[in-house]
């Protein structure tokens, strides 16, 4: 790959070139629904000047109201909400970008394969259509690929912060966990560890989870979880177009390249002990896929989570194809 393309900078212009049709929203190129986004938006105001939108206390909110941190971290932006979440977005997907090269780098990924997974990542369909439009999902993208540079590189405690933070970004951290597990494993990890940072980490999740909802800006409204597995929604989803474009427009490229050459990660985990790990943190982002698939409208959000394990894997396939 020419020279020009290896570099950070580079990587930070392809992501705004990547996202900017849809930036804040764009409506022009296509135009869809504003779903969640007043609700996102309406939090960063809160963060800014503590006024409470009504929507903020509806029943609409209940999950953005479990999500904070992005919206945090965007109200000390100098520019207005929905402008301050799409920046934040592209930011987050070029730091998460520096992390996969940095994971990559552990995992002993030649530079030409580790530079053209990167580009993967970025030259996608979920990067392209959900970065810019005031979602919390690229700060969960960003979360999940630090804490699995984290995992590898032996900082425990530190990739237990990103959980008990992660939480607060959005519920999909929870893809790290299987992971973590898996890749104590891998490492000959004894079983009463495995057993203690098992139960660290879901306590951990678990805690932080009871704990946002109980402050949560309408808590005091009682507004019920409206995630119910029903074999209304599974009909909806399974008859709606949009559920099986989604997955396999966000799977994209990374997806069906680990699909067409499936057979040789039986090859590469002998080599590589960091395999079964990362394939049981994609396998965690597709079974909350499922979860959506049977319980509320399901899109390509929910499986994006599973890309910082899906790229590093698909270098190691590259790579392997290049020997």
């Amino acid at each position: 790959m020419s020279r020009i393309f290896q570099n950070i900078w580079m990587i930070l212009l392809c992501i705004i070139l990547v996202s900017l049709p849809r930036f804040n929203r764009n409506q022009i190129w296509l135009k869809r629904p504003q779903a969640d986004l007043p609700i996102h938006t309406a939090m960063v105001d809160y963060f800014r000047t503590g006024a409470v939108d009504e929507i903020l206390l509806s029943e609409h909110s209940v999950a953005a109201n479990w999500r904070p941190l992005f919206p945090l971290i965007a109200s000390f932006l100098p520019f207005t909400s929905l402008t301050s979440l799409s920046i934040l977005g592209i930011l987050s997907l070029f730091f998460a970008a520096i992390l996969l090269l940095q994971i990559m780098n552990q995992l002993g990924i030649s530079d030409k394969v580790k530079w053209k997974s990167i580009y993967l990542f970025i030259f996608s369909f979920p990067a392209f259509y959900y970065t810019t439009i005031g979602y919390v999902d690229p700060g969960l993208i960003l979360f999940i690929t630090f804490g699995l540079y984290l995992a590898l590189i032996g900082k425990f405690f530190f990739f237990l912060i990103i959980i008990a933070t992660g939480v607060l970004m959005k519920e999909g951290i929870i893809v790290l966990i299987p992971f973590f597990l898996a890749h104590l494993v891998s490492i000959g990890t004894q079983r009463w560890q495995l057993i203690y940072w098992g139960l660290l980490c879901t306590g951990i999740y678990i805690s932080i989870t009871i704990l946002g909802r109980y402050l949560a800006l309408n808590a005091a409204q009682e507004h019920h979880l409206f995630w119910q597995p029903s074999i209304k929604m599974f009909i909806y989803n399974l008859t709606r177009p949009n559920s099986w474009l989604s997955i396999i427009l966000t799977l994209g490229f990374p997806g069906g390249i680990i699909i067409k050459r499936f057979s040789s990660l039986k090859q590469i985990s002998q080599s590589s002990k960091n395999v079964m790990p990362l394939i049981c943190g994609i396998l965690a982002a597709l079974a909350t896929y499922l979860f959506a698939f049977i319980s509320t409208v399901a899109d390509g959000r929910t499986i994006w989570a599973a890309y910082p394990f899906l790229i590093p894997l698909t270098g190691l396939v590259l790579d392997l194809e290049k020997e």
